[in-house]
């Protein structure tokens, strides 16, 4: 796909409006919307599966990595072809989209979507999440190598439980741990399994780990998030670029490489032909279905 000006993309039969494809989105490097686009476009048979059925938050950065961003999760003018989702939300009705094609992606990337947030639940039942997340987010002094001791130990733990769990890196400093379960529990269940995990792991690393939700009272420490858990959180999608320097790419990686592993390793470049190579190491997460302690969920 060209990455000069044009009026229309043709995806799957749907006419898709775009302009501005030549647009400097990382001034630094140089890359464009229709870079965006682009990169997508390829990992896209792989990103589908980890999209489908989700509610999206999308975050739209219009003039690039270093102007003004927003969350946006209310699209009651869609086109047609763009599956939205009504949700009651207190006084208000929310028209969630939701990117079960790859023009709904593209769509999005022309608004100035640089990253997708899927939500953890599916339209099935958004009470119910498929998956729980760990995120581990350092604040400095901490860095990537103290969450990577971290997400170790968490590990460890998930290991006597007999339950597998997934990590990718963020793209940004922090690292992202997912746990499949069967759709069978509620958020606050979720949410009180990791923070009791935490809890565990802080006692054992107290130099390293917090769950103090204070910015301020972390001291340094990796932050474990307990709290991404809840019903409407979301976090950057498997494969999804990152508005940081460098377009990295939060990438799945295994538990061999990520003692060694940078959290930049993975970039708008050079994430599709890993991707091609090695496939999609996230794939359990669309049918692993694993129990939880119930003596862990009160």
């Amino acid at each position: 796909m060209p990455t000069t000006l044009s009026q229309e993309l043709t995806i799957n039969g749907h006419s898709i409006p775009v302009k501005n494809l030549d647009k400097t989105f990382w001034p630094e490097e140089g890359y464009t919307k229709g870079q965006i686009m682009e990169y997508y476009i390829k990992v896209w048979p792989t990103l589908a599966p980890h999209l489908k059925d989700r509610p999206l938050s999308l975050v739209r950065y219009p003039e690039g990595i270093d102007g003004q961003y927003f969350y946006q999760k209310n699209f009651p003018k869609a086109p047609p072809w763009v599956e939205t989702l009504p949700l009651q939300s207190e006084d208000r009705v929310i028209n969630y989209v939701i990117a079960n094609n790859l023009e709904t992606l593209i769509w999005a990337v022309n608004l100035g979507c640089i990253e997708v947030h899927p939500w953890l639940s599916t339209r099935d039942d958004l009470d119910l999440p498929t998956y729980i997340i760990f995120d581990l987010d350092p604040m400095p002094p901490a860095t990537f190598r103290e969450a990577v001791q971290v997400a170790l130990a968490i590990k460890s733990l998930t290991d006597h439980l007999n339950l597998t769990v997934f990590p990718k890196i963020s793209g940004a400093t922090g690292l992202h741990l997912y746990l499949p379960v069967k759709p069978v529990y509620t958020y606050q269940e979720t949410g009180k399994f990791v923070e009791q995990l935490g809890n565990a792991v802080i006692q054992v690393l107290p130099a390293l780990a917090t769950n103090e939700r204070k910015i301020s009272d972390r001291g340094g420490k990796v932050y474990i998030d307990h709290l991404q858990n809840r019903k409407g959180k979301t976090i950057a999608a498997v494969y999804s670029l990152r508005p940081l320097p460098g377009a990295p790419v939060s990438m799945p990686v295994t538990w061999e490489e990520l003692p060694a592993v940078r959290p930049d390793r993975f970039t708008i470049t050079s994430a599709p032909a890993h991707l091609a190579a090695i496939g999609d190491r996230f794939a359990p997460l669309c049918w692993l279905q694993q129990e939880l302690p119930s003596e862990l969920l009160l």
